[in-house]
């Protein structure tokens, strides 16, 4: 019982302390046309097994956050990798980051990889740290982060939507059952009969192609096609729209602002 007790108490901290830190949201800001960016996500484990090969490197990283530290710090997990550390984070923006209720949070990091040196970094950011929260990282890697968005995983929407719509979202998976007039399923490779998400790619759209792994930027919304229709240019016909309200009238649906295709 106690040990519940604690478990569910951290929870709620992490909560709350993450609430308060910083995210830039620059690519879900606004509904621009979507836009392909090959670049990759790199493994926490790789850049702490690998430290001197990333420092001042921009990065983009995917992770759990498992600790809170102060109000801009948290550690990120160190992936599904079998070695390596977790690694420090410090936001620099001043966006406020809302969450949902989830026990460790997924969030998609972006930003430079450098040795934490808490002088330096307080006098060049302008921050305020407390001192005895982050002595135990001096000299250790740790992620500046000039974006933060929430990252939660296709199945982890399709089955709690409710927690997740109209915020910010970049959600990993791979693209399938690729359709014409710009509805796809973004399905989570981990997941074991778990249900698909389904995405909405406004115009212009770019060609996609059948199991290419991408990160898709967006917000969810429920699949009213009256309401999409009047929000977004899609271009749907009556046959066309007759065919969608059949077949995802009521699901949530992901409506893409930016699609960043992942190096395979």
């Amino acid at each position: 019982m106690g040990k519940r007790l604690a478990v569910e108490v951290t929870r709620k901290l992490l909560v709350k302390a993450i609430s308060i830190i910083a995210i830039t949201i620059s690519a879900c800001a606004n509904h621009s046309p979507s836009a392909i960016d090959t670049s990759g996500l790199v493994e926490v484990a790789d850049i702490t097994q690998n430290i001197e090969s990333y420092i001042g490197r921009s990065v983009l990283v995917r992770n759990d956050i498992i600790e809170t530290i102060g109000e801009r710090g948290f550690i990120l997990d160190k992936d599904r990798a079998f070695a390596g550390d977790n690694i420090l984070v410090i936001s620099i923006s001043n966006l406020p980051f809302e969450l949902t209720e989830e026990n460790t949070p997924e969030v998609l990091v972006g930003g430079k990889v450098e040795r934490f040196t808490l002088s330096d970094l307080q006098q060049r950011y302008n921050l305020n740290l407390d001192s005895n929260l982050y002595t135990p990282y001096e000299n250790e890697p740790v992620i500046i982060a000039e974006s933060l968005i929430l990252s939660p995983d296709p199945e982890d929407l399709t089955k709690n939507p409710e927690a997740y719509y109209n915020k910010p979202l970049a959600v990993e998976g791979e693209l399938e059952d690729l359709k014409s007039y710009g509805v796809f399923e973004l399905d989570e490779e981990q997941a074991f009969g778990g249900e698909d998400l389904i995405v909405v790619q406004p115009k212009p759209r770019i060609k996609l192609k059948q199991e290419q792994m991408a990160i898709v930027y967006g917000k969810l919304r429920p699949f009213i096609v009256v309401e999409l229709e009047r929000d977004y240019d899609l271009g749907w016909d009556l046959s066309v729209r007759q065919e969608i309200e059949a077949e995802y009238s009521q699901k949530p649906v992901l409506v893409a602002d930016k699609i960043q295709l992942l190096k395979p």
